[in-house]
């Protein structure tokens, strides 16, 4: 969660808009900033951003707020936050680093390199600058994600600093090993039955708007690669369950998420048991 405060971030883009007139339109409209912020902070509580006022499709001279147009709104961000030579540039940059390079859409698969706007500031232009709308992002996802934003709590991807924890700290995705040449896995967003239907349905919107289940399966190619070649080399003495422990080791690493491609892979190798029983040994010449 970002530490910034709002406001302050929101007065420190203000101050370096250089015409005077547009400064003080800015600043007149200080209590509809305050009551956004608000607004955010109650949707946020209820898990609802969907039902947060929305701009109209372009339109950038429309009235969003006050006396603020859309391109007003979003000239915050793209003028007065992100140019390196502003001062919000220091607020975007320690949002950004703060990731340390994994981007926490895609269980860092890609490396960060940008900023995402969680509600799109082409929909939501209040919240342009609004640092806890704003998540450090890589290039894949920032490009993949729709510049909408759903219409049903059921449609709302997850949050990476809002949502219920259980999301990031439970299993909800998984891996099918197939008997294919080369082995392959196939990824699955298979949440707990047991949990409502509205978080299930989120999780499924995520997995499908961020491609999550084609990216990792083209990411765990080369490492379920090697780990067969190590089967057959350097963990070749090891019994199936000696090979099974090895496996549930790499599902447990605290290193890589939970619900990333990597433990996932580990994970459903270890609980497939044609995969932990078998040596992979090559056939022998004349065989």
């Amino acid at each position: 969660m970002p530490p910034h405060n709002a406001v302050e971030v929101f007065a420190t883009c203000v101050n370096a808009v250089p015409d005077a007139v547009a400064r003080d339109n800015y600043l007149a409209n200080h209590d509809h900033i305050v009551k956004s912020i608000n607004d955010y902070a109650a949707a946020s509580q209820a898990k609802s951003w969907h039902g947060l006022p929305r701009a109209a499709w372009g339109q950038l001279d429309a009235i969003v707020v006050g006396s603020l147009t859309k391109s007003s709104l979003t000239a915050l961000y793209t003028s007065y936050m992100a140019p390196t030579n502003m001062a919000a540039r220091a607020t975007y940059d320690e949002i950004l680093v703060a990731a340390n390079g994994k981007c926490p859409f895609c269980g860092g698969i890609g490396l960060v390199s940008t900023l995402d706007h969680y509600l799109p500031k082409s929909g939501f232009p209040l919240y342009s600058v609004l640092p806890v709308n704003l998540v450090p992002c890589c290039k894949d996802c920032n490009t993949g994600k729709s510049a909408s934003f759903g219409i049903s709590p059921s449609e709302q991807p997850l949050h990476p600093y809002l949502d219920d924890p259980k999301f990031f700290n439970e299993r909800w995705v998984n891996a099918q090993v197939e008997q294919t040449n080369p082995i392959s896995l196939k990824y699955i967003c298979a949440p707990p039955q047991a949990w409502p239907a509205i978080e299930r349905d989120r999780l499924l919107s995520h997995f499908e708007d961020y491609n999550l289940g084609y990216r990792f399966g083209v990411q765990s190619g080369a490492e379920l690669a090697k780990i067969v070649d190590a089967r057959r080399g350097s963990l070749k003495s090891l019994s199936a369950e000696g090979f099974q422990a090895y496996l549930a080791e790499g599902a447990a690493s605290p290193g890589f998420d939970l619900n990333g491609w990597n433990r996932t892979m580990y994970y459903a190798l270890a609980n497939t048991p044609w995969f932990y029983n078998s040596t992979f040994a090559l056939p022998t010449a004349g065989s």
